[in-house]
């Protein structure tokens, strides 16, 4: 084994495409969780020296400053890394802030990974996203100062998105300076609110024309 992915299923929000193992957060569950978690990788942990530890969810950083400490105090004693480390944490844009970003830091996190899809403010509401275009300015820019490695996620091929709607978005993208941005199609799973609602995707072929988009702008940018 080389990698380990701990999942943490806990949101402050559920939203509207999501159809991974989530829960509204709960205190009580929390503690149960970390403790599941910690008996389970005691139980099966073998040694090995791990290249890469993802946090994913859910949403890991809405986890409260102690649960956070008991659970990263415990994968830093306990397991086995390689010097060359990729050690990621995804996070909410408006969970970041200088207390949640030191404990990052202080238990070798080396990797950012941020959940932004959208600076439009229409596609923002209709994901079920709750911050603002100036939210995610202000919390990278703070996550910048103690992070290079930063990755940021964009949605696209959401129902009546245009491509001049996401040529904003990608230029909003490109101007954070951030190394690293990951881009998905919307899938409408069955059993999401999207899904509930019979959700339509948008024609293939502007999917397509979007996905092009995205490919030359990034190419012209660097990425």
């Amino acid at each position: 084994m080389k990698s380990a992915y701990i999942h943490i299923p806990f949101c402050t929000s559920i939203c509207s495409y999501c159809d991974f193992c989530k829960f509204f957060y709960n205190e009580d569950l929390v503690d149960k969780y970390i403790d599941s978690l910690i008996k389970e990788i005691k139980d099966n942990y073998k040694g090995e020296i791990l290249d890469t530890i993802y946090i994913g969810g859910g949403t890991p950083s809405s986890l409260d400053i102690k649960s956070l400490d008991k659970l990263l105090s415990f994968i830093s004693n306990n397991f086995k890394v390689s010097k060359n480390l990729e050690y990621t944490i995804e996070c909410n844009v408006m969970d970041i802030s200088i207390e949640k970003l030191n404990l990052f830091k202080k238990y070798s996190i080396n990797r950012l990974s941020i959940g932004v899809e959208s600076f439009d403010k229409n596609i923002l509401s209709f994901l079920e996203r709750n911050y603002s275009k100036n939210d995610i300015i202000n919390k990278i820019n703070l996550a910048k100062e103690y992070f290079d490695n930063i990755n940021i996620d964009l949605i696209y091929a959401v129902p009546n998105e245009t491509l001049d709607v996401l040529k904003c978005d990608i230029d909003e993208y490109i101007k954070l300076d951030i190394p690293h941005i990951s881009c998905y199609s919307l899938i409408i799973e069955d059993h999401t609110k999207l899904g509930i609602k019979n959700t339509e995707y948008i024609s293939e072929d502007l999917d397509y024309e979007m996905y092009k988009l995205i490919e030359s702008t990034l190419e012209k940018n660097g990425y």
